[in-house]
């Protein structure tokens, strides 16, 4: 929907209106808990999604209406939108948003997953219903709770196919005796851990996700190997210490700021024994943001795509994946988000928690980092605390 003429700020563009209905779709407006409008020949529901719109919704004279009013004075053809997280709680149908907007969200699923912070900045456009759900609703669990939950063998076969070949790699990088204690965190389903558990290391695996940790005993008493499974949060590790600690496949980053990330590094520190190591391996922003939005790949028996969106803001990648098992036909969908780091900010961060860095990396084959290195690898160590 455009506008056909100048339309100065506050004007009401377009009174909305239709019939009450209790089940949203795809083309419903929620004007209430449980109350969403239906109207299938309305022009209203050609006005797109933005983060940052031209217009916004105000309640109308009753509760089968609302208004549409310009946010600010609007030129001839211009776009009309508004922000969908204003009015749903819910969407029936989320989306991948691609408006552009620093305040962009990414993935917009409704008011109901946004954080405090974003809330707090719409709070002055959020429709009554949906200031009443805030009121009453606690702090949405963070969306890597259930973002890795699909359990499904043949979702993850292009990340087994190099699982031993990244652990070879890997352990060129890192000074370790035979029969050195790792613990490999972010483990999901134990691809990393069971070839370590394989040559011969005491390894642990740890992760926030049973279903993954569920796969990966699975795979463990498979491959005939011993590993100690912890599922637990990054943030608060309870284990041993260890000679080395791997956080790998850019899994350092999932979490939802820099506070909470500076807290799983003191963590790890803590779960190092004096004088271990720990190695990261990151996407490196500077590399990552050039890099074209959409990827994909077929195996033997999948096809999947990926979508990648960069908000520049907050330096976070919004990772959209799809596959179809080419068997059995069934369709698998999921959504990430993780911080991008450069160099000195991952570095700092480091340092920061009281590691010392030793080496970085461009990849896990050792090359020299550079900013159009496509991995940023960091090996750091605890310091020996003996004199």
């Amino acid at each position: 929907m455009v506008t056909t003429r100048a339309v100065a700020a506050g004007e009401v563009l377009l009174v909305v209106e239709g019939a009450l209905v209790r089940t949203p779709s795809q083309m419903t407006l929620q004007v209430g808990r449980e109350q969403h409008l239906s109207a299938p020949d309305a022009d209203w529901r050609f006005i797109n999604h933005a983060c940052a719109p031209t217009a916004l919704l105000a309640p109308g004279t009753h509760a089968e209406q609302l208004q549409l009013i310009a946010r600010f004075d609007l030129e001839p053809g211009q776009e009309v939108t508004f922000n969908y997280l204003t009015s749903e709680w819910e969407l029936a149908t989320p989306f991948h948003c691609r408006c552009g907007a620093t305040t962009c969200v990414g993935w917009v699923r409704g008011a109901r997953y946004l954080s405090a912070a974003q809330r707090d900045a719409l709070r002055g456009e959020l429709l009554p219903h949906i200031r009443d759900h805030v009121r009453g609703a606690p702090e949405p669990a963070p969306w890597y709770r259930d973002a890795f939950s699909i359990t499904d063998d043949v979702w993850y076969q292009p990340l087994d196919a190099v699982a031993s070949e990244e652990v070879e790699r890997t352990l060129r990088l890192l000074d370790l005796k035979p029969g050195a204690s790792i613990l490999d965190v972010c483990c999901g389903h134990g691809r990393h851990s069971i070839e370590l558990a394989r040559l011969g290391f005491q390894v642990t695996g740890l992760d926030l996700s049973s279903e993954r940790l569920g796969m990966a005993r699975e795979r463990a008493a498979r491959a005939g190997v011993a590993v100690t499974w912890l599922n637990a949060d990054m943030r608060s590790i309870s284990a041993p210490q260890q000679d080395a600690v791997m956080v790998l496949y850019t899994s350092f980053g999932v979490l939802e700021s820099d506070a909470e990330h500076l807290t799983a590094l003191r963590s790890i520190h803590d779960a190092l024994a004096p004088g271990g190591q720990l190695l990261i391996e990151a996407d490196n922003r500077d590399h990552a943001i050039h890099q074209p939005p959409r990827q994909w790949g077929e195996t033997e028996s999948l096809l999947w795509w990926e979508e990648n969106v960069f908000e520049p803001r907050t330096s976070r990648n919004h990772r959209s994946y799809w596959g179809r098992n080419s068997r059995t036909g069934t369709l698998y969908e999921q959504h990430i988000n993780y911080r991008l780091f450069s160099a000195h900010e991952l570095l700092g961060l480091i340092e920061q928690a009281g590691l010392r860095v030793a080496d970085v990396w461009g990849d896990l084959d050792g090359r020299p980092f550079t900013v159009g290195s496509p991995m940023l690898v960091v090996r750091a160590r605890r310091p020996d605390a003996r004199p």
